[in-house]
């Protein structure tokens, strides 16, 4: 597995475009921070679990001056209906060609659970968490979705984050 930050190190910057179509880049978040979870896709029962776990909390993350946004390897049009239908607030940004997941170190870029060349897969998510400077601040890397931070723990980084500089 392939680590290409430490704590500390400048984020990649990256431009992908929302499963609705909306444009998204990192740098335009400087200033906040910034919460991005590499997710398997909504064809997985886990992830559509996390995905609607952490909607639930959507109204806080910029409250706590952070911009939170989901990103997966492929799947635009099942994604944007999913999106609608459960309607995710949180941006699902598609990482078609895994260029971005590569980049960031996470596991299985490019699998093809699916056996479709256009819905290609990450075998095992992970979260970065961005400070205001544009810093690699926090990340896991986990082989499943238990391995990783809550949005509660997630709120409750954001809430140290916020007294102390936007730094965690």
């Amino acid at each position: 597995m392939n680590f290409p930050f430490t704590n500390g190190d400048k984020a990649f910057d990256f431009q992908l475009t929302d499963c609705l179509g909306k444009e998204w880049r990192l740098s335009d978040h400087k200033g906040k921070l910034v919460c991005l979870y590499f997710a398997r896709g909504e064809y997985c029962p886990t992830t559509r679990g996390e995905f609607a776990y952490f909607n639930a909390f959507a109204r806080l993350f910029p409250k706590m001056n952070c911009e939170f946004a989901f990103v997966v390897n492929g799947g635009r049009t099942e994604h944007a209906k999913f999106a609608r239908d459960l309607r995710i607030a949180l941006p699902i940004l598609i990482d078609d060609d895994g260029a971005i997941g590569e980049k960031y170190g996470i596991y299985g870029v490019n699998h093809n659970d699916l056996k479709r060349d256009d819905y290609k897969n990450y075998i095992a998510p992970g979260v970065y968490l961005i400070d205001v400077e544009g810093n690699v601040s926090a990340f896991w890397l986990a082989s499943a979705p238990r391995g990783l931070p809550s949005p509660e723990a997630i709120l409750g980084i954001l809430g140290y984050a916020e007294h102390n500089g936007g730094k965690y």
